[in-house]
């Protein structure tokens, strides 16, 4: 059954959204929060990627601030990232305990 309160699934679902990366340049991206939100002091994200097997192919770690997450990752890193490998976005909360929800998640595509 699927309703607006039950979307026909348990959980938080996060939003599905390839991640572009292009050969020979480097990842850059910043995510601010909306509506005057700040992310609280401690919050973490996380982009996880693996292969498209599943195999771990590493994480690049945010540079959080309480109005932006940031990150920049060199073209040598990301060019080592196959078409169709997978990743997730995690953000984790400074809660007691810990929250972590995937924000995004997706396949790359290379260009």
């Amino acid at each position: 059954m699927s309703t607006a309160s039950n979307p026909g699934y348990l959980g938080y679902q996060p939003t599905l959204q390839p991640l572009k990366l292009t050969t020979g340049a480097s990842f850059v991206q910043t995510i601010q929060p909306s509506g005057g939100a700040v992310f609280p002091a401690g919050t973490a994200i996380v982009i996880v990627l693996t292969a498209p097997g599943g195999a771990p192919l590493g994480s690049w770690n945010a540079t959080v601030d309480a109005n932006s997450a940031r990150w920049t990752v060199p073209a040598a890193t990301c060019d080592d990232i196959p078409a169709n490998a997978r990743y997730t976005m995690l953000v984790t909360y400074p809660t007691s305990p810990a929250t972590t929800y995937a924000w995004y998640a997706g396949s790359v595509i290379r260009t």
